[in-house]
C-alpha cells in the first residue's frame, strides 16, 4: 500500500503517444534499456560500436550509482509522492549516449532521440519536472566526461610519418619478393591468406575440362611478384634474403620485400628491410595487425595498390641486442611495435584474449591487475642503475597516453624509445598503482615511471628471462640493449591516409 501511495495520480492513458512513453519508461527502469543496447553493440563485433557499448554501459552504471547513492540523499526534493531530485533515468540516459558518442559520434547521434524519449516520459507521466530531468542530464554528462580520465578515447586514425620519396613504384611487381607466413594467424586469417596466394601453394592439379584457376590476389595487382611460401619450421627471413641475393626469374634484380602475416612476421621482415635498405610491403593477414593499422593499411588490396603506385612513408624500426653467456644467446631482434620484460608479455596475451569482447582499454586494465597479482619482482639495472620492477615496456616511438597504458602512437618516425616501468620497491606498489589508474593520477604516481630514450641498456640481476617482441617470445637472456635502427625504412601505404 505504501508503494501505491508513492505513485503519482496520473491521468488514464488514452492515446498512443503516452502508452509508448510509459513502455519506454518501464524499459529504462534500472538501466535495463541501456544494458540491452550495450549488449547488442558489444555482440556486433570489433570496432567503435563495441567500444561505444562498453564505455556507455560503464558510464550509465556509474551514473546510476551516484544518482541513487549520493545525489538523491544529498539533494532531496520533497514531493507529494516522496520522489527525490535529480532524475536517475535522465542521468543514466545522458551518460550512456554521451559516452557512446565519444567512441562513435554517428551512433551517439542515433541514440539521442531515445534518451530524449526517456526523459520526456518522466515528465509526461508526472514522475519528474523539467528541472529534475535537466539536473539528471547534467549529472550523466559529467560522469561521461570523467570516463576519459581513466579510460582515454583512443585515436583510431593512422599515425603520421614523412613521405618516402625514394620508394620505387613496383608497377607489375617486378623485383618484389613477398613471403606468405602460413604459420601465423587465426583460421579466418589463414583462409584469407590461402586465397591470396592460392595458386602459389600448389593446389591439386585441375581436371582437363576445368577452367584455369584465377590468379592470387597478389598476382592480380602485381602479376610478376615473386611469392615465397615457406614450409613449417623454415626460417622465412633466410629464404627472403637468399631471394634478394639472386636474380628473380624474370631477370629483374630484387628491389623490395613484402610479408603477408601478423606483427611478428612483419617485424622479422622489417629488420631485413632495414639491413638491406629496401622498402617493405605489409599485407595484414595475421592474427593481430597492430602495425598495419598504425601505418594505415586496412586490407591487402590497398597495400598492393600502394606498392604498385610507389606510395610510401618512412617508418622507424626498433632493435634489441640480446646476450647471455649462460644460455649462449647472442642475437639482434627487430621490433616494429613494442618489446617488454617481466609481466608485460602475460598482460598483453590476456588483453588480446579479452579485447574483442570488452574493448582494448578495459581489457588491458583487467589483465594488468591479474598479472600484477601473480607476478614476481624483477631486479634489473637500467643504464647502470639498479631497480626492482614488476614489468618493463619499451615502445618503438612515443606512445600515448603518457599517464596510462600505451594505446597508440602519434608518429611512426619519432626516432625515440618509449620506456615505461612499474616499480616494485615502493610499499604497496601494486595497490597504489591500481588506485592511481582508477583515479587517473598515474602520471604523478611514485610507482610509475615513463621516459623517452634513444638507447636503453638493461641487465637482469639473476636468472635470464624471456623477452617479448611484437607478440613473439625470444630466448631467455640477461643483457639487452634497445635502440632505434639507423635509417627509417619506406613502408608502402595508400596515399589518402
Amino acid at each position: 500500500m505504501a508503494a501505491a501511495r508513492d505513485r503519482p495520480l496520473s491521468r488514464p492513458v488514452t492515446s498512443r503517444l503516452p502508452l509508448w512513453l510509459e513502455r519506454l519508461d518501464r524499459t529504462a527502469d534500472r538501466g535495463l534499456l541501456w544494458a540491452v543496447v550495450a549488449g547488442g553493440l558489444v555482440a556486433s563485433g570489433r570496432g567503435p560500436r563495441r567500444r561505444a557499448g562498453v564505455r556507455g554501459v560503464m558510464a550509465a552504471a556509474a551514473t546510476s550509482g551516484i544518482a541513487h547513492g549520493l545525489a538523491k540523499p544529498l539533494l532531496p526534493r520533497a514531493r507529494p509522492w516522496g520522489r527525490r531530485f535529480p532524475s536517475a533515468h535522465a542521468a543514466s540516459s545522458s551518460a550512456f549516449v554521451l559516452a557512446a558518442a565519444m567512441e562513435s559520434p554517428v551512433l551517439g547521434a542515433a541514440l539521442v532521440p531515445v534518451a530524449v524519449g526517456v526523459s520526456a516520459a518522466r515528465i509526461s507521466l508526472g514522475e519528474r519536472t523539467v528541472e529534475d530531468v535537466l539536473a539528471g542530464a547534467l549529472l550523466g554528462a559529467g560522469v561521461a566526461a570523467l570516463t576519459r580520465r581513466w579510460w582515454p578515447v583512443v585515436r583510431h586514425a593512422p599515425a603520421r610519418a614523412r613521405p618516402a620519396g625514394d620508394a620505387p613504384p613496383l608497377a607489375d611487381g617486378s623485383g618484389l619478393v613477398i613471403v606468405a607466413n602460413s604459420s601465423a594467424g587465426t583460421p579466418g586469417a589463414l583462409e584469407t591468406l590461402g586465397q591470396i596466394v592460392a595458386p602459389v601453394l600448389g593446389a591439386d592439379e585441375p581436371e582437363e575440362d576445368a577452367p584455369p584457376a584465377p590468379p592470387s590476389a597478389i598476382h592480380e595487382v602485381l602479376p610478376r611478384a615473386q611469392v615465397i611460401v615457406p614450409e613449417a619450421g623454415v626460417d622465412f627471413v633466410e629464404e627472403v634474403e637468399a631471394a634478394l641475393d639472386r636474380p628473380a626469374p624474370d631477370g629483374i634484380a630484387p628491389r623490395a620485400v613484402g610479408v603477408a602475416g601478423g606483427d611478428g612476421s612483419v617485424a622479422a621482415l622489417a629488420g631485413l628491410a632495414q639491413r638491406r635498405r629496401v622498402p617493405l610491403v605489409v599485407l595484414p593477414e595475421g592474427t593481430l595487425n597492430h602495425f598495419a593499422r598504425d601505418v594505415g593499411i586496412d586490407d591487402t588490396p590497398s597495400a598492393l595498390a600502394a606498392a604498385r603506385d610507389g606510395e610510401a612513408v618512412l617508418v622507424d624500426v626498433g632493435v634489441v641486442d640480446m646476450a647471455s653467456t649462460e644460455n649462449g644467446v647472442d642475437r639482434t631482434v627487430a621490433f616494429v611495435n613494442t618489446a617488454s620484460l617481466g609481466g608485460y608479455p602475460d598482460m598483453v596475451r590476456l588483453r588480446e584474449q579479452w579485447e574483442d569482447r570488452w574493448g582494448k582499454w578495459p581489457s588491458a586494465a583487467f589483465a594488468l591487475v591479474r598479472v600484477l597479482a601473480e607476478a614476481s619482482p624483477l631486479v634489473v639495472e637500467l643504464d647502470g642503475r639498479r631497480h626492482t620492477i614488476w614489468l618493463l615496456f619499451v615502445g618503438n616511438g612515443g606512445y600515448e597516453p603518457r599517464g596510462m597504458a600505451p594505446l597508440f602512437r602519434p608518429r611512426l618516425d619519432a626516432r625515440v624509445l618509449d620506456v615505461r616501468y612499474l616499480r616494485a620497491d615502493v610499499p604497496f606498489s601494486r595497490t597504489r598503482f591500481v588506485l592511481s589508474v582508477l583515479g587517473g593520477t598515474l602520471s604523478r604516481s611514485r610507482v610509475y615511471t615513463a621516459m623517452s630514450r634513444t638507447r636503453l641498456s638493461v641487465r637482469v640481476v639473476g636468472p635470464a628471462v624471456g623477452l617479448a617482441t611484437d607478440g613473439e617470445v625470444q630466448p631467455d637472456a640477461d643483457r639487452f640493449t634497445f635502440r632505434i635502427a639507423p635509417g627509417a625504412i619506406p613502408v608502402y601505404r595508400p596515399p589518402e591516409v
